[in-house]
């Protein structure tokens, strides 16, 4: 391994940037910027320079954290593959238990871990057959918030998110104790709302001394399943905390419950958590970029109202604009290579391609932020514009969660750093994208919508990528949608 002298460690090959100490590199530059000034990961990569450097020569540079050699990339272009890296799940493992994040890409017991998830909330037979159930139980909860006082949007967004996804019939079916009433609890509330952004904290930003409650999500996900042991016994078979028991060799019933160990509880709270979580973040992203974007906002409330497919469409290419912009990951995240890696680099004009061999132990850092925002790949890079995701379709009438299959990479949106083939990319992010769709129809489709207060840039001092202020929302009836003018006349 290189040690830290200011020496470029491929030289000729990709740029090098020392830092602002020849001990450390960007080491103590990067754990003051992060841990004390409260900057996330990309700001600090595009402040030091790192990202122009990286973006100047191909989308790649590198750097030192310490004495660790560094990669950093600007593009979102695969350059590894999975078996080359340490799990996506590594340096906070203690937070997730035996989570199928946590395991090698080649251990027997993923792929069992894995379907527990996708085949209900990576199906797209399965996500299209709850719409009807997402559409009730959204009327339901926005028909209390509609009353016209001006209420926090992140939490009206959490509170809208888990009550639907408590709701749904074969999910998780919390009907009898609500992820809202966790969420509001004393004892369980904060590692209910910050479960992520704690783990998320760890990783983006080096810390492993980030950890807490890790215990707490134990005894809160025992007392999740044991609240609502009846409802999910007499659920769908697709239920998710049935099929982790399934997966397991366990019969569901209180005993075992009861018994059940550290790791699989931790386990099993990742996946209830993430189910409202990622969603939750990405929506809330989405109205307050709507809320702050006339043009897209106007066609959203016409087609919302007029009801039909083209909503539905229309919503799907917003929530994956704001996925683009905003989404539900740190904006900068690594992975540690356990073996030497070669590197195809990209052909620079009038000259061969050419390989590097990244050493075991060295960080790749992809700048997802900056990726996402790629003017090579995307028209209007910095504005929230439908026409970027219409942009990247390659066949003219392609739906937008196309954009979220294995293979393409235009975007990085529910994965860590982008790998070939993408085999640990989010199990859930077919349903978490159709679930902001559908929930923005019902809003715009049925009520009337003001925002407040808003300001979209980074709030300091989180992981997770969040407004510095989400604003204050104000949601009212609007006039008899047209749709259901339609349907009265016929």
């Amino acid at each position: 391994m290189d040690s830290v002298t200011g020496c470029a460690p491929f030289p000729g090959l990709v740029a090098h940037h020392p830092g602002p100490d020849p001990l450390t590199g960007h080491g103590e530059a990067f754990r003051r910027a992060t841990l004390d000034e409260g900057q996330d990961a990309s700001s600090y990569f595009a402040a030091s320079g790192l990202a122009d450097l990286a973006d100047a020569h191909g989308g790649l540079c590198s750097f030192h954290l310490g004495d660790t050699l560094a990669l950093l990339q600007t593009t979102n272009r695969p350059l590894v593959a999975d078996e080359d890296l340490a799990p996506s799940i590594d340096s906070n493992a203690d937070l997730f238990g035996s989570f199928v994040g946590s395991l090698p890409i080649g251990h027997p017991a993923r792929p069992r871990k894995r379907a527990v998830v996708e085949r209900v909330l990576g199906s797209a037979r399965v996500v299209a057959g709850l719409d009807d159930h997402v559409r009730a139980a959204a009327r339901d909860r926005l028909a209390m918030m509609a009353d016209g006082r001006a209420r926090p949007l992140d939490e009206c967004v959490l509170d809208l998110v888990a009550h639907v996804d408590s709701a749904l019939p074969g999910v998780l079916d919390f009907r009898q104790k609500p992820l809202t009433d966790w969420l509001a609890s004393p004892r369980y509330g904060t590692v209910a709302r910050s479960f992520f952004e704690i783990a998320s904290e760890v990783i983006s930003k080096v810390s492993p001394g980030s950890i807490r409650d890790a215990d707490l999500v134990v005894d809160m996900t025992r007392d999740m399943i044991l609240a609502n042991h009846e409802a999910i016994a007499a659920a769908p078979s697709t239920n998710m905390v049935r099929a982790f028991f399934a997966e397991a060799g366990l019969p569901f019933d209180r005993p075992t419950i009861l018994g059940l160990e550290p790791a699989a509880l931790k386990e099993l709270g990742t996946i209830i958590v993430a189910t409202y979580d990622t969603t939750m973040l990405s929506l809330l992203w989405a109205i307050a970029l709507i809320e702050t974007t006339p043009g897209p906002r106007e066609r959203l409330i016409a087609l919302a109202a007029a009801g039909g497919d083209q909503a539905l469409a229309f919503a799907s290419l917003l929530a994956m604009e704001a996925v683009r912009l905003g989404g539900a990951n740190p904006t900068a995240l690594w992975r540690r290579t356990i073996r030497p890696v070669t590197i195809d680099l990209p052909a620079a004009a009038g000259t061969g391609s050419a390989t590097i061999t990244l050493p075991e132990g060295s960080m790749l850092w992809l700048d997802r932020r900056r990726a996402n925002r790629d003017p090579a790949v995307f028209p209007h890079p910095d504005r929230f514009d439908p026409e970027n995701i219409r942009h990247i379709m390659r066949v003219a009438d392609e739906p937008a969660i196309a954009t979220l299959a294995r293979n393409r990479f235009e975007i990085n949106s529910f994965n860590m750093v982008n790998a070939v083939r993408s085999p640990r990319k989010c199990p859930g992010r077919l349903f978490s994208v159709r679930q902001q769709a559908l929930l923005l129809v019902e809003l715009y489709g049925r009520y009337r919508v003001t925002l407040t207060d808003v300001d979209l840039a980074l709030a300091p001092f989180t992981a997770m990528p969040r407004p510095r202020s989400a604003g204050m929302i104000r949601v009212q009836p609007a006039a008899t949608p047209a749709s259901e003018d339609l349907r009265r006349t016929r």
